[in-house]
């Protein structure tokens, strides 16, 4: 299989095992072998012809080991690893944020990644990379972490905190990520309410305010809850698209049952 490979293939494929570099883009193949962009496309190519890497969208690829290679077996990357190389400006968000930080509840097939652009989701064996777009001033609150002898950006725990309120549909639903904000051990709320100004979402602090002093597993402080209520505005609103339910006069909200009573189940 692998006298099948030129000199220059084999040199990029064993370089890149080498040093552990499982997701590589045409930029890379361009510094490791000093070829020119179409040199290295066409050798890209060629390799992924000779099935020895696997291209996950043009420009992206995934290196094929040799023992699976030799075995020929099936071979499937981590898709975080793939979502991580996949767009230059992006960070890694929602529940796949909250499955690296060890919170999340289930296994799930979706993967999702923040991008102040327009992204093409990416369809990978049976994963699913989901892009989120946001607007550039909303680009905020990232962290580069260590994964898998990579490195990775991933929004960090507060603006992870705020993105599955504002939007619980890219984490499973409400009960799905109260359950995993309940495995939260601390929270930074100095960071959080900067945050929470920055984002300036009224409904979403509000949400973040009731679900805080909810929460068996967090103490805020009483100070940091009046912070966040100075946050949110005063008009009653409902929780969930769901209206009816529970009024709760502190925060002004109309809490579904469900969710109200998922705070108290054991």
């Amino acid at each position: 299989m692998f006298k099948s490979m030129s000199g220059l293939e084999q040199n990029l494929y064993f370089h890149l095992g080498e040093k552990d570099k499982r997701v590589f883009t045409v930029k890379d193949i361009v510094q490791i072998l000093n070829i020119s962009h179409a040199h290295a496309r066409n050798i890209a190519s060629t390799m992924v012809k000779k099935n020895v890497i696997e291209r996950v969208k043009p420009g992206l690829f995934v290196r094929i080991p040799e023992s699976v290679i030799l075995d020929k077996q099936q071979y499937t990357e981590d898709a975080i690893l793939i979502a991580a190389r996949a767009t230059k400006k992006s960070f890694l968000s929602y529940y796949t944020a909250l499955t690296i930080y060890g919170l999340s509840e289930r296994y799930t097939t979706q993967i999702y990644a923040t991008t102040t652009t327009h992204q093409r989701n990416i369809r990978y064996h049976n994963m699913t990379i989901n892009y989120i777009q946001t607007i550039p001033k909303k680009f905020f609150g990232t962290t580069t972490i260590s994964y898998s002898n990579d490195h990775i950006q991933i929004s960090d725990v507060e603006r992870t905190l705020i993105d599955v309120i504002n939007k619980p549909i890219y984490s499973g639903g409400w009960i799905e990520t109260i359950n995993c904000l309940k495995n939260l051990d601390e929270i930074d709320y100095k960071k959080l309410t900067t945050y929470l100004k920055k984002y300036n979402n009224k409904t979403t602090a509000r949400k973040i305010g009731y679900i805080l002093e909810n929460l068996d597993n967090l103490s805020p402080s009483k100070n940091i809850l009046k912070q966040i209520k100075n946050l949110s505005g005063s008009n009653e609103l409902y929780f969930d698209t769901i209206k009816k339910g529970i009024y709760n006069s502190t925060w002004n909200l109309i809490i579904p049952k469900n969710i109200s009573e998922i705070f108290h189940a054991y």
